[in-house]
């Protein structure tokens, strides 16, 4: 078993501990909340049944018909009376979708203080005109208010310049002035930067329960009338419903509201038209800060944000309207910027014709977290205990993995000897975990670095064996030329001379010629190139090279460009090339190949031969190394596979070396990375 699992199996000893008391609180939750539920829809469905042994109306037609044509304005109860200005200051609500929009961006806000209605007007208007001549076309900007306290009636609120204003009686055809004023409604006209607002108040016995507001915007360049918008239906005038609490519903409320919570009462569209109580979570015991913070992050749930109210005053929630269609109901919401869990429950509101509402009962659950993070201190002891018990035993097995480590360390650090000698044996290498795995790496590597340095210790030997040769020729030949007199005989030693000089200067070139190329690759700017081109052109020439040989070449890449130096390329393939005839024999044939293999191109050279030498595999291509002594007398010191792994490197490509499937030779291949579409 490697390290890893065996920490990892370890540290479930004491992971399955927490992980089950989590478990355990989690169903603890889930069964408080669901006897909190029963308890909040027992308590909505009592107050409904109160509502309706009392006798409570929710609404008289044809005021509470949800199917009544026209946009229904509902009025917020106002904390305090409004100050008449023309600003929407803290009096309405800051949320500019909290208002009925209508028109072309007009929106109208509304609200109910004492034995009035104060509504807000807001028009869009880029073009706005004020009446120039009291009852004389054209009228200018203007709003209407239609109200139906049991039949219609038209209010006009016009002004020809920004101030207070009175409302004018108006009929239904032009809407135009009539200089019949009534001071019960009364306004302020204010110019904005998108057109201008009005704030009005309007007693609540001229508005009943249907309430609408018309927006006429005339151009100075359009007709005298202006065009209208309006909340009302267009096509047959019929006013929008009008919705406000019901002040003898806020009384039954009031006898429920100390029970805790907030209670709403529904009508049969979903609006409110009555409430009491709170709903805003408190702080609850238990929780105070770090600890508080890890048990609501320990029980926190995916509950729903609290739904906003679209439009304003009407619940939308889908669950809770299934009290609605007369079935009880409850929700779980997140509230606050820490989603404090909120239940809420509703129960429908059965009369005689059928559901008339619903009551809506909604609470924080602060209880359930107080028991809930009662329950997690407790199991935090318990814990912390395990924790401590299956710790001294992790430190124990710690100790015994650090004397491993160490004991591979001290054995790395003293690998090396006084004298060069190095030590490939390393503790522990026998073992079938990582610590074993990392021993057998450092074992390997030393054991590699000890057959290099060897061969590094043996190449003065070489060297000294290739050079004695060439310099006793030279020797020789300088001391016959001392004895000879003759002109004829001193040229053969010349000759001779000459053969050992040239024997020593090529073993010289050999030997430069790996840092000569690295430096001529640094130096080389990488250009596209058709790769195909140049191996075609370099084996036509080998066929003039080698006679002896068959040279094949096969393309089968439809495209062969690639990034590099075919200069480079060409000596790359000169040393395989040459290699491959160094063991192969007379008359064999050595196939040259270039096909693609996905985003790359692979340049492969076979020859029939011996096989690769298996001590020798992975060191091919490194600088000295070779498998050969020399061949037509020249000594070969292992630099052509290490020039063809420099090249591949330049080229962002590899190398590699492998026996035929057959046994029958070797196969080099070099990959380069492909330039331009595929194939």
């Amino acid at each position: 078993m490697s390290l890893r699992l065996q920490l990892l199996a370890v540290g479930l000893l004491t992971l399955v501990l927490p992980w089950m008391g989590v478990r355990y609180v989690q169903e603890m939750e889930s069964a408080l909340r669901a006897a909190l539920e029963q308890s909040l829809l027992a308590r909505a469905a009592t107050v409904a049944t109160a509502l309706e042994d009392q006798g409570a109306a929710l609404c008289a037609p044809p005021d509470c018909d949800p199917q009544r044509a026209g946009a229904t304005i509902y009025a917020a109860t106002l904390s305090r009376e409004p100050e008449l200005d023309g600003v929407r200051d803290d009096h309405w609500s800051t949320n500019a979708g909290a208002g009925l929009s209508f028109g072309d961006g007009h929106r109208v806000w509304a609200g109910t203080h004492g034995r009035f209605v104060y509504l807000f007007i807001s028009v869009a208007d880029d073009d706005l005109v004020y009446q120039r001549q009291a009852g004389q076309p054209p009228y200018g900007d203007r709003v209407v208010i239609a109200t139906e306290p049991g039949t219609p009636r038209w209010w006009l609120l016009m002004t020809a310049a920004p101030g207070a204003f009175r409302a004018q009686e108006t009929g239904p055809d032009r809407f135009a002035p009539t200089q019949t004023f009534d001071a019960r409604i009364i306004g302020v006209w204010q110019e904005t930067s998108g057109g201008y607002a009005l704030e009005v108040r309007v007693p609540l016995n001229l508005v009943g329960g249907a309430l609408g507001v018309g927006v006429i915007a005339v151009d100075r360049s359009g007709s005298e009338y202006g065009e209208l918008h309006a909340t009302w239906d267009s096509a047959t005038g019929v006013v929008g419903r009008f919705i406000r609490h019901r002040p003898e519903l806020n009384e039954l409320l009031a006898q429920f509201g100390d029970a805790g919570g907030r209670y709403r009462v529904l009508d049969e569209d979903g609006w409110v038209l009555a409430a009491t109580g709170d709903v805003s979570p408190g702080a609850y015991e238990d929780g105070p800060g770090l600890a508080g913070g890890l048990f609501r992050w320990l029980l926190a749930r995916e509950d729903p944000p609290y739904p906003a109210e679209r439009p304003a005053g009407r619940v939308a929630d889908a669950a809770l309207r299934q009290a609605l269609d007369g079935r009880g109901a409850t929700a779980w919401y997140g509230s606050g910027p820490d989603r404090e869990a909120i239940v809420a429950a509703a129960a429908p509101i059965v009369g005689a014709g059928g559901v008339e509402g619903a009551v809506v009962l909604e609470q924080a659950s602060e209880p359930i977290l107080t028991l809930t993070n009662r329950a997690l201190v407790r199991l935090m002891t318990l814990m912390l205990l395990a924790t401590l018990v299956v710790g001294i035993g992790l430190l124990g097995y710690a100790t015994w993995l650090s004397f491993r480590v160490r004991r591979l360390a001290r054995a790395a650090e003293t690998a090396l000897g006084p004298r060069g000698e190095i030590r490939s044996g390393m503790p522990g290498a026998a073992a079938g975990d990582e610590l074993g795995a990392l021993a057998r790496s450092f074992a390997e590597l030393l054991e590699r670095l000890r057959e290099h340095t060897d061969y590094l210790r043996t190449l003065a030997s070489k060297l000294s064996h290739e050079l004695r040769t060439p310099l006793a020729v030279v020797t020789t030949s300088l001391d016959n030329l001392e004895h000879e007199v003759e002109a004829q005989g001193a040229g053969v030693y010349l000759n001779r001379l000459r053969q050992g000089t040239e024997r020593l200067d090529a073993i010289l070139a050999a030997m430069s010629e790996a840092t000569e190329l690295e430096q001529a690759i640094r130096e080389t700017a990488a250009q596209p190139f058709d790769l195909a081109a140049v191996v075609a052109s370099c084996c036509s020439a080998y066929r003039d090279v080698y006679p002896e040989r068959e040279i094949a070449y096969r393309c089968e890449a439809k495209s062969a460009a690639t990034l590099g130096s075919g200069e480079l390329v060409a000596q790359l393939l000169d040393k395989l090339v040459d290699n491959a005839v160094s063991f192969s024999a007379p008359g064999s044939r050595i196939d040259v190949v270039l096909a693609p293999a996905g985003d790359e191109l692979v340049l492969s050279v076979a020859n029939r031969g011996p096989k690769l030498p298996a001590t020798m595999r992975g060191r091919l291509f490194d600088s000295l190394v070779s498998v050969r002594e020399r061949r037509d007398g020249r000594p070969h010191l292992g630099l052509g596979l290490h020039i063809v792994a420099l090249v591949a490197d330049f080229h962002g490509g590899r190398c590699e070396a492998n026996d035929l499937p057959d046994g029958s030779g070797v196969v080099f291949r070099v990959f380069f990375p492909r330039r331009g579409a595929g194939d």
